[in-house]
């Protein structure tokens, strides 16, 4: 079967979008195979299995790409920025007669007049085990002005160190980190990556998103480019009707991200006046640092979503008496001591320096607890002495991006 298959080239092209949401733009296509033989659909993982178990790999791997490049000739004539996504069976590059042999796509790409800054070179490194020809591949298609991108970054065996082998210009965060929007952890990992990547000037791609939470998780981390079913599907041909819809559907994701800031906005300005209150009712009518510090205390128990409260010297950064919690329920955790310095915490020099004398921060794992958590802090005088009083706040870890 595969002996035919590619004997008589029966690989076809299908091509999906990649979405820019910065310019409401298709920003390029993904070449993807598809095969149908005795009128049944060959999955692209089978057809490789048995390409590979055939030593047709190569020959395989070649064609598919030759294919693509000329489906997408016709696209790029319509719309010269358009790029061209193209895979590569990464294992062949372990070989250096099959990576010399992968060359030979190189002349279609002259014959078609088509610019090589035109085209994305995937690879998915984890597979690749011969750094010489990993360092020497994308060497010479760079120095040729082809753009490299990691496939599948995130999950598996992807290794940060190669970053500095491949020098990659585009990162493909792997589908399965925005599967579950809820998940604290798989967020967590993506906001990094794609902070790390903006600081390389790598650019960012979510590859397999299906659902508007996940795009809106993503944009919070300023993750622009994106690939997946929400958008479409791929297909054989991308017509005009197809592109309108996809234009669409990134207006519709423009409009609901921007009705979810503005709501976290909304939250955000109440939760902070709501603190503001908690803050004042614990040191009003007070005269002394005792007397505030026995209100902490009444604190705790009267509001439910306090877990920790503690006051600051703004002087020296120095807390002044222990760490008032609700409970301990970590061992491994340990609160603030009299005495200890907030120097280099954000909560102390972020409240001292600013206007209002407050702040409110982005949810972190408490040292004092274990627990998730936000710390508002609040600037007071006293007897003519400047205190900041902290209070660390509860947040349930399934909470709704909408909340604060």
């Amino acid at each position: 079967m595969i002996d035919n298959i590619v004997a008589n080239n029966l690989i076809n092209i299908h091509f999906q979008p990649i979405i820019s949401v910065r310019t409401k733009t298709i920003f390029a296509f993904e070449a993807l195979c598809r095969c149908t033989y005795n009128e049944q659909n060959i999955p692209p993982d089978l057809l490789f299995k048995l390409a590979k178990q055939n030593n047709l790999l190569l020959e395989l791997d070649i064609l598919a790409r030759r294919n693509a490049i000329k489906k997408f000739s016709s696209y790029y004539e319509k719309n010269n920025d358009l790029i061209l996504f193209l895979n590569f069976e990464s294992s062949l590059l372990n070989d250096l007669e099959s990576f010399e042999k992968i060359n030979s796509f190189l002349e279609d790409i002259i014959d078609l007049k088509i610019p090589f800054k035109n085209f994305v070179l995937e690879i998915k490194e984890d597979e690749i085990t011969n750094i010489e020809v990993l360092n020497k591949f994308c060497k010479r298609y760079k120095e040729l002005g082809f753009l490299i991108a990691l496939d599948d970054f995130g999950t598996g065996s992807s290794t940060f160190h190669r970053i500095n082998i491949i020098e990659p210009d585009i990162i493909k965060i792997d589908k399965s980190l925005f599967c579950d929007h809820e998940n604290q952890i798989n967020k967590e990992i993506v906001k990094a990556i794609s902070k790390m990547s903006h600081n390389l000037g790598i650019r960012v791609l979510a590859e397999g998103v299906e659902k508007e939470e996940s795009i809106c998780n993503a944009l919070r981390s300023s993750i622009n480019l994106y690939q997946g079913y929400f958008f479409s599907k791929p297909k054989n041909e991308i017509k005009e009707d197809d592109i309108n819809n996809i234009i669409n559907k990134i207006g519709y994701i423009a409009n609901i991200f921007k009705e979810k800031n503005i709501k976290t906005i909304n939250n955000k300005r109440e939760a902070i006046i709501l603190y503001s209150k908690m803050v004042e009712n614990i040191i009003s009518n007070l005269d002394s640092l005792e007397k505030i510090y026995n209100n902490l205390h009444k604190a705790v128990t009267k509001y439910e979503n306090i877990e920790a409260v503690y006051l600051i010297d703004a002087k020296n950064s120095k807390q002044i008496y222990d760490t008032v919690l609700v409970k301990n329920i970590n061992d491994r955790f340990r609160p603030t001591k009299d005495g200890f310095e907030h120097y280099l915490k954000e909560y102390y020099y972020i409240t001292l320096e600013s206007k209002k004398g407050i702040f409110l921060s982005q949810k972190y794992i408490s040292y004092a607890t274990g627990s998730l958590c936000k710390t508002f802090a609040k600037k007071f005088t006293l007897n003519n002495n400047t205190y900041i009083l902290c209070m660390d706040i509860m947040i349930k870890r399934k909470e709704n991006e909408n909340n604060i």
